[in-house]
């Protein structure tokens, strides 16, 4: 099985759903989710499908054309960078607080891990397993033990993980570790921000595409995350004048980027500022808007929601696959406008179940205790010298 290309080249076609789940409507507890931002992961999940189906049926093995002349696909691109500055609003409205406080170090990682692994794990690892017991399929580094165990980890290393479309999630945790530093350290460190921003801003201006590690590092999409967090501290510390001003300006300036960005915004860093400003702005409209004046959210919208980060996860194999199960029953007779639609949704259906019935399972405090348990168990057999019944 082949998966549809998700690199990360500076013009690339591809979204990363959020990882984390809207922020809570008010501090201090109150575990309602912002419906705005729910809307706008939705919408952002539905982004996602929208740029790969494109893409992956434009292949000559499958249909070989571009539904709608292509236009679609900037629309992944785009949802990149909707969710990293959306990311890095989450994090900094959420665990602004932990700031300073290295007790709260604990709970902040196990939140975090909760919220990507489990779930991406039960992507990545039959997929392995999948491209082990096919040697054909894939690329070389997808059959790489050494890339496996820096995909499974989600840490940085020279080759595309495993999982193609989890190079995003390396990034967000490369994000949420310098947050972890805030938390251990406190204040005193974000004198080195500026640092990182003319860092940034050097790299992407000297070089034409960034050498690893750079690109993780000083990579354009970290402003985002920035640009998010100071959308939550605005909001944390003064109300925003015209919310629904703010909210209109950003999302059509956003829309309006994705759908026809002039060629100078494929420059990462000038692409980066302005499709993040658009994202900021109506990220700052809508909260404020909702915490001033409320917004009833139909169901279907929170749950698309709430199913993006599954979406994400499971969008490529699902469409990859059914890409392959219509070209095999239909001999591509299939007009392509039917078969687009088919994919769309089945992939979306796909990430709903996933998420229904795997994700929000291993998601629970219960799995932390499980892992965390085994991992203890493993210890203490090793230092005893006798196996581990709970691996027998």
């Amino acid at each position: 099985m082949t998966m549809p290309s998700s690199q990360p080249p500076q013009a690339s076609a591809n979204v990363v759903a959020d990882h984390q789940g809207a922020a809570v409507a008010e501090k201090g507890g109150n575990t309602s989710k912002f419906g705005g931002i729910e809307v706008c992961r939705g919408v952002a999940a539905i982004w996602v499908v929208l740029a790969h189906a494109t893409a992956i049926m434009s292949e000559p093995r499958f249909y070989g054309q571009e539904i709608w002349d292509g236009i679609l696909l900037p629309l992944g691109g785009a949802g990149v960078d909707f969710f990293f500055v959306l990311s890095g609003f989450i994090i900094t409205w959420v665990h602004w607080g932990d700031v300073g406080q290295p007790g709260r170090l604990g709970q902040y990682a196990k939140r975090r891990f909760l919220r990507i692994y489990p779930a991406y794990w039960a992507v990545l690892f039959p997929l392995a397993l999948l491209y082990s017991l096919n040697p054909g399929a894939g690329t070389p580094s997808q059959h790489d033990p050494i890339n496996l165990v820096f995909s499974a980890m989600l840490l940085p290393y020279p080759q595309p993980p495993v999982l193609g479309i989890a190079w995003t999630l390396v990034h967000e945790i490369f994000f949420y570790s310098l947050f972890g530093l805030l938390i251990l350290a406190g204040r005193r460190l974000l004198w080195l921000v500026p640092v990182w921003i003319a860092g940034i801003v050097l790299a992407e201006l000297w070089y034409s595409r960034l050498p690893f590690p750079a690109s993780i590092f000083l990579n354009a999409l970290n402003l985002e995350f920035l640009m998010g967090a100071l959308a939550a501290l605005c909001l944390r510390r003064t109300r925003i004048p015209a919310p629904a001003l703010f909210a209109v300006l950003g999302c059509t300036s956003f829309i309006v980027l994705a759908l026809g960005a002039p060629d100078f915004l494929k420059i990462s860093l000038l692409g980066r500022l302005a499709f993040g400003t658009s994202a900021l702005l109506g990220i700052l409209g809508l909260v404020e808007w909702e915490r001033s004046y409320g917004m009833k959210v139909h169901g279907l919208f929170r749950g698309a929601g709430a199913a993006s980060y599954a979406i994400y996860l499971v969008h490529g194999v699902a469409l990859s696959l059914i890409s392959q199960l219509l070209v095999r029953f239909s001999g591509q007779t299939l007009p392509l406008s039917a078969a687009f639609l088919l994919l769309v949704t089945g992939a979306a259906a796909a990430g709903y179940l996933f998420h229904r019935v795997v994700e929000v399972r291993l998601s629970r405090r219960s799995t932390w205790h499980m892992m965390r348990n085994f991992v203890q168990r493993s210890a203490l057999a090793r230092v005893d010298g006798r196996p581990n019944e709970s691996t027998e």
